[in-house]
């Protein structure tokens, strides 16, 4: 399948690429190392919500675990940093994943000279789609009870898809409001846990094998009317 370089209008709501480690360093030190990295390109800095709980629960509550503290950001790009985990997002607009590839290998070259990391344990690259319009009927996906065709009026449909040493979680919803707006969106998280302990030498090919993935199973999903209404641009 010739996979497009684009669709238009684009619907990626969030593109970002997370990375979760463990420190080389104390746990509260990791952010100040990080910033001092990255600042020169970064300048705007934000306190996320997740500081206001006291650090002992947030140490033993695993829901809070691999959740950033800050936020960096620059009119193209937000960097989240925690103790243990960094992404880099693509927002408020998507850049394309040439440039957007360009600006997590330069994060990542700075973070990797700054010594902070110690293992990487797990990289994702995630892509949430929305669309407005009941996404159901226009995708490669049905779902029955019994044999019998739902109707889809509210429904979240959720599996895990095996690429090589990547797992993609899929999730599709409609009925779904994106700021005032009612439609349905895609999901697909594709993340790797394997042979990661070259990953600095080897994060360009790690990247883009994951975005490969991600992308391939995104524009399989696409029956070829609904994708050719889109303004494919291959």
């Amino acid at each position: 399948m010739i996979l497009p370089k684009k669709i238009n209008p684009c619907p990626i709501i969030d593109a970002l690429v997370e990375i979760r480690f463990i420190p080389n360093t104390h746990p509260n030190a990791v952010f100040g190392l990080i910033y001092s990295a990255l600042q020169n390109s970064f300048q705007d800095v934000e306190n996320l919500p997740i500081l206001q709980i006291p650090e002992p629960l947030r140490n033993i509550d695993p829901n809070l675990k691999f959740k950033p503290h800050y936020k960096i950001s620059d009119k193209e790009y937000v960097v989240q940093i925690g103790s243990d985990v960094i992404s880099i997002s693509s927002y408020p607009n998507y850049s394309g994943w040439t440039s957007f590839n360009n600006k997590i290998i330069d994060v990542l070259d700075k973070i990797e000279k700054s010594s902070v990391v110690k293992n990487i344990l797990r990289v994702g690259i995630r892509y949430i789609n929305f669309f407005e319009n009941d996404i159901f009927n226009k995708i490669n996906l049905n779902i029955s009870i019994n044999n019998s065709a739902i109707d889809y009026k509210s429904t979240v449909f959720r599996t895990e898809i095996i690429k090589s040493e990547f797992v993609n979680t899929l999730q599709v919803a409609n009925n779904i409001n994106h700021e005032g707006r009612n439609g349905s969106f895609i999901d697909i998280d594709t993340f790797s846990t394997a042979n990661l302990d070259k990953f600095f030498i080897e994060k360009n090919n790690i990247l883009n094998t994951g975005h490969q993935f991600e992308k391939e199973i995104f524009f399989s999903l696409l029956q070829k009317d609904f994708l050719n209404s889109l303004n494919p641009e291959y």
